[in-house]
């Protein structure tokens, strides 16, 4: 039965059916070739979602749309200038920093980079950077954005995989700060190479006049980790504080978000919002088949029939996760592979949360790559150029950020050491 199940997926796949009902037709499928009532159908959909932290991820939506419409995005790029536009590759330091204080307010990757890339790219090209390195930059740059919390996909993980989403907001941290810093290590090289301009020279006094502008939108993440971190706030309380927050702050402080912005912000995130839920809900028809054939089980004893050692089976997991991530966006991959790998990561004696990031992060580096490549996609868009221009300046970024996965991968106290701190 599995196979039939799979086979409709895989066809629903090719001919480029909208994922929804791409996950929806196979479990429907299977209930009705099992004799199953067909009433399980809308049940198990309506269990799917019927659930309170879930809430958060509309609640995180509208937080980011009325924040890039607060001016936010804007303080936090000159904040960024001030802090590493001297350096060599003084522009793409501040696009990578720039998107990494980004991470911290929107928590996606396709918000940052229509925030910051709108702003940075064409002030890049004004430089001398070709378009292609732009798009590059950036799009693989965008990969803190689900990492560094507040996070939709950590949301959604913890709700599937039933792991504490205030650890897996503080486990993103330190992993996002470093592959920031690995990338701008990338840079650095690269600047030196190929002689790439400064910026102007770093003024302590311009510091404090950014740091100051843009000390409202520095403290957003704070509160939403501490929050959550200190046990003071549920994910779906602090998500709502965010709300409220961005629209204060946007509203009467900077006095850059106005009433007629509103209906398009609620239009845009309630249309966002519904595709995510409805994805959750189909796709619990088909963890339902999932669950009853057991497949879970059956793709441990295919990973332990090749090999025993826990080392080579983290590689081949992450090389899988790599390759789903570059053909099936990461949000219903997500939704879909959890529940099928969450045993094996348990048998492996992974600890969910570093686990949770290991997958999120190996989800959000496929969305820099082709041919789904949604990240890059938007970047070129931006640059004005075309995907092969930007593949073609891709490969020492994406060699940063696979290094940083690797780290993650066989150094746990990378994820663990910060939730651990925190919440003991």
């Amino acid at each position: 039965m599995i196979w039939v199940v799979t086979a409709v997926f895989v066809a629903c796949m090719i001919f480029g059916m909208p994922i929804v009902f791409a996950l929806g037709i196979p479990g429907a499928i299977y209930i009705l070739l099992s004799d199953l009532p067909v009433t399980m159908i809308p049940a198990k959909m309506f269990s799917g979602v019927d659930v309170f932290v879930l809430l958060a991820i509309p609640m995180f939506i509208v937080a980011g749309n009325l924040m890039n419409f607060a001016g936010i995005s804007i303080r936090l790029v000159r904040f960024s200038m001030a802090v590493v536009g001297s350096l060599p590759g003084g522009l793409a330091m501040v696009n990578i920093v720039s998107l990494m204080f980004c991470s911290g307010v929107t928590g996606a990757a396709s918000a940052d980079i229509a925030a910051v890339g709108s702003i940075l790219i064409p002030a890049m090209r004004k430089q001398g950077y070709s378009e292609g390195f732009c798009a590059a930059l950036t799009s693989v740059a965008s990969s803190m954005g689900p990492i560094i919390p507040p996070s939709i996909l950590f949301v959604v993980y913890g709700f599937m995989a039933n792991v504490s989403i205030a650890s897996l907001f503080l486990a993103g941290v330190v992993p996002g700060v470093v592959i920031c810093l690995a990338m701008m290590i990338t840079v650095y090289v690269l600047a030196k190479k190929h002689n790439y301009p400064s910026g102007d020279r770093f003024s302590f006094s311009v510091l404090l006049r950014e740091t100051k502008s843009a000390s409202l939108a520095l403290l957003l993440p704070v509160i939403i980790v501490g929050g959550m971190g200190l046990g003071v706030m549920t994910p779906t309380e602090v998500s709502g504080v965010a709300v409220i927050l961005s629209f204060v702050f946007g509203k009467f402080i900077y006095k850059e978000l106005q009433w007629r912005d509103i209906p398009g912000i609620l239009a845009e995130s309630a249309i966002l919002s519904g595709a995510v839920v409805f994805i959750v809900a189909t796709n619990n028809i088909l963890l339902y088949a999932v669950t009853l054939e057991q497949l879970a089980d059956k793709l441990g004893a295919f990973f332990f029939a090749i090999t025993q050692n826990k080392i080579l089976i983290l590689m081949m997991l992450n090389a899988l996760l790599l390759f789903l991530g570059a053909i099936v966006d990461c949000l219903p991959l997500m939704i879909l592979f959890i529940p099928v790998i969450k045993p094996l990561f348990a048998t492996l004696g992974v600890d969910p949360v570093h686990a949770g990031v290991m997958i999120v992060l190996n989800m959000t580096i496929g969305l820099s790559t082709p041919p789904v490549g949604t990240s890059l996609f938007i970047a070129a868009s931006i640059a004005k150029t075309d995907i092969q221009s930007a593949t073609r300046h891709m490969t020492p970024f994406l060699i940063a950020v696979i290094i940083v996965l690797l780290l993650v991968t066989y150094y746990p106290p990378i994820t663990l050491w910060f939730p651990d701190l925190v919440m003991k």
